[in-house]
């Protein structure tokens, strides 16, 4: 393995120009959602650490920078939620209701879908958290006593679909309130919906940030109890 793959700076570089290479790419053609800098930056790293024979650690070693800035990140996204404080108020009911029907036909539809297939209790159990966050449906794994591995699959395998085709969808459905299609992303694809939204527009990152959160906090509280009562 040589010197130059081993360099904390080379992890840095690859991750930085696969993102950026990939915004450009997406700009040209039109902002297409199937062209996501964020997912093909995540296949070029993987690749990258497969094939050029460096362990995981020896990447974030250098790459860990962009992990440790999602701190200053998260705090920083209080700006726009600031901003637009007024907005939001106005809003406020029609947001929590949506996104807590949301969060029960998500997740009971899905384990419905699984029963139907006769798929095992935990991959019923498992799905239902597919619209959170990886840690919050974790925590859900946990406390309902399915797998955690199971329910990150179910997160991603639903999240990262989603975000491709999320172009082709809102315009199929002829979804043009920013306000809509943020809470949209952030219900749905969560950290990478939020990336997404703030490419559209402030008031659509903004409310993929509410959509992100407020799912995260109603799944997390509604969804163990109402399994723990009436499923399990």
């Amino acid at each position: 393995m040589s010197a130059f793959l081993q360099d904390p700076l080379t992890s840095l570089l690859v991750t930085l120009i696969a993102f950026y290479g990939f915004g450009v790419v997406q700009k040209r053609f039109g902002g297409h959602s199937m062209l996501n800098p964020v997912i093909w930056a995540i296949v070029v790293c993987v690749c990258f650490v497969k094939f050029s024979g460096i362990t995981y650690d020896i990447y974030m070693s250098g790459a860990g920078i962009i992990h440790f800035l999602l701190g200053p990140v998260t705090v920083a996204l209080a700006v726009p939620l600031y901003r637009l404080i007024g907005m939001i108020k106005a809003d406020a009911r029609a947001i929590l209701l949506t996104i807590t029907v949301a969060c029960l036909i998500s997740a009971f539809s899905a384990y419905g879908i699984m029963a139907v297939m006769d798929a095992s209790e935990d991959m019923r159990l498992a799905v239902t958290s597919k619209s959170v966050t990886a840690p919050i449906a974790i925590e859900i794994a946990n406390k309902i006593g399915t797998p955690s591995s199971l329910a990150i699959l179910f997160v991603f395998a639903t999240n990262i679909p989603w975000l491709l085709f999320t172009g082709f969808i809102f315009k199929s459905i002829r979804m043009k309130d920013q306000r809509a299609q943020g809470i949209a992303l952030g219900t749905v694809c969560h950290g990478l919906g939020v990336a997404r939204a703030f490419q559209v527009s402030e008031i659509c990152g903004t409310y993929a940030v509410i959509g992100m959160s407020v799912m995260g906090i109603v799944s997390g509280i509604v969804l163990p109890i109402l399994i723990l009562t009436f499923v399990l």
